[in-house]
């Protein structure tokens, strides 16, 4: 009997497995753990760059949604500092040796792992450089359309697919030798952004007030290729995170941004999370054209006067805030629950009204300390709107890792 429920549970593995526990459940059966065991979702969460600290708080975030996760990264990874993951495979990060190892596992057993997530925008770009077959394409890589993946971890790639599925985005130029100061002029308004094409956390960009500083702002560029320059637009920033299943849209969560660690083109430290039925069918749309298929950290500017969002960013990976989505309404382990039942049509959610404060605790912290925030120390110190939740007491690996870093930031800046 085991035999052939082996067979069935197997080949259905993917997105049934809560049914086949709820039927054990119903008739008595003695072999659910075995069920269990078979069904069991299992997850590869892969990360290149060891010093990239988003990556922490993933695998827990996989965990409360009821996965089996594996981690693949160096001895040294963000990855590696908690306690909810099921097996680490040790790689390096040298490229070429993490991506080898990386396609010689999932060739070796191609159905092993029902989700391969790329944690961190370097691996995305090496594994995309690499991958030539579609099906290791779709099985690694965070798309289901290969036609579109140019747009994956480069700024001029993703402004040439809003281009071609007329997406707003603000007016752009690949900047090459050939264009001189007075053509730039004719084709742009300024000011501008000066964009470095493979770059993240506002690194790589630079602003240009007028044409009298871009010469000023050109030498301060180490890589020119495929620079691209972008008009600046004035209006609200509105950092959205969000979920896709093959095109469709899972759950997101869209946020105010409140404070940024030094300037708005920087990473922020505090936000505050609500719903927009707006945002959410830009997205739907966005996940259709885009094939996007897996997570997305998204940015938009609304410019109020003309009544659009323009797109600024789309980074086809988990970003640090994803995990602290079970303090919203719209919990991103509940989405990737979804995707284990294979429930990802259904997503006429009641829109909510609730809006949400979230702190990171480390990095505003330590924006406090760096500016003298002394408003924003006391409000860590007396709970605010209960902050305390946000601090890691879940899981002491992650935060002992993380208190060590920060004080080790506030030596380094004393001394």
């Amino acid at each position: 009997m085991a035999d052939t429920f082996q067979k069935t549970f197997t080949r259905n593995k993917t997105h049934r497995h809560f049914l086949y526990i709820q039927c054990a459940d119903l008739i008595g059966l003695p072999i659910k753990q075995e069920i269990n065991q078979i069904c069991m979702y299992k997850v590869l969460l892969a990360s290149l760059l060891g010093e990239f600290d988003s990556t922490s708080e993933i695998p827990f975030m996989f965990k409360r949604a009821g996965c089996d996760v594996d981690i693949f990264c160096a001895s040294g990874s963000w990855l590696r500092s908690n306690k909810f993951h099921d097996k680490w495979i040790e790689t390096t990060e040298i490229h070429e040796d993490f991506k080898t190892r990386l396609l010689k596992l999932v060739e070796s057993n191609p159905e092993y792992y029902n989700w391969i997530v790329l944690l961190d925008d370097a691996a995305i770009r090496l594994m995309n450089e690499e991958i030539n077959s579609e099906y290791l394409f779709k099985k690694i890589l965070p798309l289901t359309k290969i036609e579109n993946r140019e747009m994956l971890s480069s700024k001029i790639g993703l402004s040439k697919i809003c281009e071609k599925y007329s997406i707003a985005t603000p007016r752009f130029i690949n900047y090459s030798d050939e264009h001189d100061i007075e053509k730039i002029a004719q084709k742009l308004d300024f000011p501008i952004l000066l964009k470095e094409n493979f770059s993240f956390s506002g690194i790589g960009i630079q602003y240009c007030a007028d044409i009298s500083l871009l010469k000023t702002c050109f030498d301060k560029v180490k890589n020119k290729t495929n620079l691209v320059l972008q008009e600046f637009i004035e209006g609200d920033d509105i950092g959205v995170e969000a979920l896709f299943k093959e095109c469709e849209l899972i759950t997101y969560n869209c946020a105010e941004i409140l404070a940024y660690m030094h300037n708005k083109f920087s990473f922020t430290t505090r936000r505050l999370y609500y719903q927009s039925e707006e945002i959410a069918a830009l997205l739907k749309v966005l996940g259709k054209q885009f094939g996007l298929n897996g997570f997305a950290s998204i940015q938009y500017i609304y410019h109020k006067e003309r009544k659009i969002y323009y797109l600024l960013e789309v980074d086809a990976r988990t970003n640090m805030w994803m995990p602290y989505s079970r303090f919203t309404e719209h919990d991103f382990s509940n989405g990737i629950n979804k995707i284990i039942r294979g429930d990802i049509y259904n997503i006429n959610e009641a829109v909510s009204t609730k809006k949400v404060e979230i702190a990171i605790f480390d990095r505003d912290l330590r924006r406090c300390v760096k500016y003298k925030d002394y408003k924003g120390m006391l409000q860590w110190l007396f709970n605010y709107k209960g902050y305390w939740r946000f601090i890691r007491f879940y899981d002491l690996i992650v935060l002992g890792r993380t208190t060590k870093k920060m004080c080790y930031d506030f030596y380094k800046k004393i001394f």
